[in-house]
């Protein structure tokens, strides 16, 4: 995918995190349809939940620091990913994945931006917080979060 700017993949990875988010959010809760389509956050309370379920705590048995490491790197990440939505922390940050913003006394396109905030994605970590997304996408079917 190195034809494609980070700021697809990472607009991508954006928007797949909060569909996953809101699909077991629909699912597994008493929300409102109305309430939970018209936002973009909640991707980090999900990722939470998903690794203190049942079949997770049990793979890291006997690996609490291990289990807590991954806990606080997810944290991390998945507020960043949930920033990268236009409408999440302008103030804060407006660095986005989706439109041009200003900074300064000119205007920033995201596809010349680096989102260092995400770099960490490429690390160790990063590649076993996909792994986590990944297999949230593949338990769906079979898992509840509560």
């Amino acid at each position: 995918m190195d034809d494609v700017p980070r700021s697809h993949q990472l607009h991508y990875l954006q928007m797949a995190c909060e569909k996953l988010a809101k699909a077991y959010r629909l699912r597994d809760l008493d929300v409102e349809v109305d309430d939970l389509t018209t936002k973009h956050v909640g991707f980090a309370k999900f990722i939470n939940a998903f690794l203190r379920s049942p079949p997770l705590l049990k793979e890291y048995k006997g690996n609490r620091a291990a289990h807590q490491a991954i806990c606080k790197f997810a944290a991390a990440i998945a507020r960043a990913i949930e920033g990268l939505a236009p409408a999440i922390g302008k103030l804060q940050s407006p660095a986005n994945a989706e439109y041009p913003w200003e900074s300064g006394d000119r205007v920033v396109a995201p596809c010349d931006y680096a989102y260092p905030e995400l770099s960490l994605l490429g690390a160790p970590g990063g590649r076993a917080f996909l792994k986590v997304i990944d297999r949230a996408f593949r338990d769906y079917a079979s898992l509840t979060i509560r």
